[in-house]
């Protein structure tokens, strides 16, 4: 059975993997790679990490990825708990919500964290863990890849150059890539011309709207977002034509206070602590990789920021690729696994495009009538398609695994997120497959099927060792001292996973998604995706 090393080499010329861009997304990336042993390095042009908030929002499926990291308390005990977004329709009673509490898991809310933040709870996570840093000022000069491999030209913090030679590089330097431009693979799409986007953090005295939901405050040509930060500051988000476009800080100040006034006539703000200003862009790169070239987060697609999603989804395509190099790189799993990582993401991307396009014609659609506008808000199943869509539990890859699903059983398909099921006290599915490897669940719906999955488990240890096996008795079996063996006992796994008559099985990924799920007859669906995947035990 493969084994991982506590610590590996980082800062090196001959590390595997490049990953350039020290933001979230990089992050996840190295976060991936380094518990697999994989070797990285990590540059970003930039001199020091940011230090200003940026996006604020981290959602439910990206919480569920904190915790497979180990990192989800952190976030949870210095954040802000929201319980959605509100919708303040000017001049009208109108007020929608999005309600996160229909989520399912252990984070039905949105966690508001300032991503230096967010970044810093990385960093040091990476540090503690595997002695890790980025190196900062350091700008990559050129790519080429060939036949012969990949060589990369650096120019050091120092001034000096570098030339290396890593097997692997992941893009992650953000909407002007300069991975992508070396790569010459496009990023198509438009801008959303009419919208300048302004933004503060600031304190608010007598905002009575609360701090414990997201607010939108929508006018005809005009909206302002409000929410709470971290510690003393509120996130203030204004678009209106570009109208509170001014020269310099107070001006900049009076305009959003006059805007915030015409929707709460008592709240005033403090003095802006930072305040900046951008463009809206909606657009996508034509492919994910190139060779052993791969784009992710805003280097792959970038999109309005109604919904807060970016950040979340960036940091989702880390998680999607890194467990998939570093178990090719270890010759643990075929190389045409690293194709899945197009195919799957580049759904998502469209579907995050046109999910934050919707919303922003919402709040954004500067000049459209409220009615219409509110109309939206009401159509049948808005709410939960919206909120599912918004939080990323709605994102899945079944139409890439079908091949791979039994329809025949109740529940989740393969492709699907992982549903989470406490089996006893202190004892969830989750804390069972987190690790770095595929997990195989078996879930025996009578004790005559024990028999049948347990020579199921045998044959995969036999063959692909690096598979661990989770085996859940039904409920009401007797207690087993086992390690990779529990019981069902309060069936959460069968309510979750859905009421079958019969036993099943089900090959679980190490990004927290269903890769292959059928009855215990139909073995062969959990064989053939295995042997698809990874490398047979000589």
């Amino acid at each position: 059975m493969s084994t991982y090393p506590i610590n590996a080499p980082s800062h090196s010329a001959d590390a595997a993997v490049l990953i350039v861009g020290g933001g979230p997304t990089g992050l996840i990336a190295a976060n991936e790679l380094l518990r697999r042993g994989v070797s990285c390095r990590m540059i970003d042009r930039l001199p020091v990490p940011h230090q200003t908030s940026k996006a604020c929002t981290i959602h439910a499926r990206s919480m569920e990825m904190m915790e497979h990291i180990g990192i989800a308390a952190r976030y949870i005990e210095t954040g802000v708990r929201c319980n959605g977004f509100t919708f303040n329709f000017e001049n009208t009673d109108a007020k929608p919500m999005l309600d996160f509490s229909v989520l399912p898991g252990k984070y039905p809310f949105i966690t508001i964290y300032n991503q230096n933040e967010t970044e810093r709870v990385l960093r040091q996570h990476l540090e503690a863990t595997y002695s890790f840093q980025p190196e900062w000022g350091t700008q990559l000069l050129a790519l080429h890849q060939d036949e012969n491999g990949i060589r990369v030209d650096l120019r050091l913090k120092d001034g000096t150059k570098q030339t290396i030679n890593p097997r692997w590089v992941i893009g992650a330097d953000g909407v002007r890539s300069r991975v992508r431009e070396c790569l010459g693979i496009a990023y198509e799409g438009e801008d959303y011309e009419e919208n300048i986007l302004q933004m503060m953090d600031v304190g608010i005295q007598d905002f009575d709207a609360g701090d414990d939901w997201i607010h939108y405050f929508i006018g005809q040509d005009k909206f302002v977002f409000v929410t709470k930060l971290p510690g003393t500051n509120y996130r203030v988000i204004i678009s209106d034509l570009g109208g509170a476009n001014k020269e310099n800080l107070e001006e900049t100040r009076e305009a959003f206070q006059g805007y915030l006034s015409s929707f709460d006539d008592q709240a005033t703000l403090d003095e802006p602590r930072w305040a900046t200003k951008w463009r809206v862009w909606k657009r996508m790169t034509t492919a994910y990789s190139k060779g052993n070239v791969f784009l992710a987060g805003d280097a792959a697609h970038c999109h309005s920021p109604s919904g807060g999603s970016g950040m979340n989804v960036g940091m989702q395509d880390a998680f999607n690729l890194g467990w998939k190099i570093a178990m090719v790189e270890r010759g643990e799993a075929k190389p045409e696994l690293l194709d899945s990582y197009h195919t799957e993401r580049t759904p998502v991307a469209q579907q995050l495009l046109e999910g934050t396009h919707a919303m922003h014609e919402i709040i954004m659609g500067h000049g459209k009538g409220l009615t219409d506008r509110i109309e939206l808000t009401q159509a049948p199943g808005w709410h939960d398609a919206a909120t599912y869509r918004v939080s990323g539990m709605s994102y899945n890859y079944r139409d890439q695994l079908s091949g791979f699903n039994d329809d025949r059983l109740a529940g989740p398909s393969a492709g699907d997120r992982i549903p989470d099921a406490e089996l006893a006290p202190r004892v969830r599915l989750f804390d069972l497959v987190r690790n770095t490897r595929p997990t195989l669940l078996l879930a025996p719906a009578t004790e005559e099927e024990v028999v049948e999955a347990e020579k199921l488990r045998d044959l995969v240890r036999a063959q692909w060792p690096l598979v661990k096996s989770v085996l859940v008795r039904p409920q009401g079996s007797e207690i087993s001292i086992e390690g990779d063996v529990h019981v069902d006992s309060y069936g959460q796994l069968k309510s979750e996973w859905g009421d079958n008559a019969s036993g099943w099985a089900a090959l679980l990924r190490p990004d927290n998604y269903i890769h292959a799920r059928a009855g215990l007859d139909r073995s062969d669906l959990v064989i053939q995706a295995i042997d698809a995947m990874l490398v047979r035990c000589a």
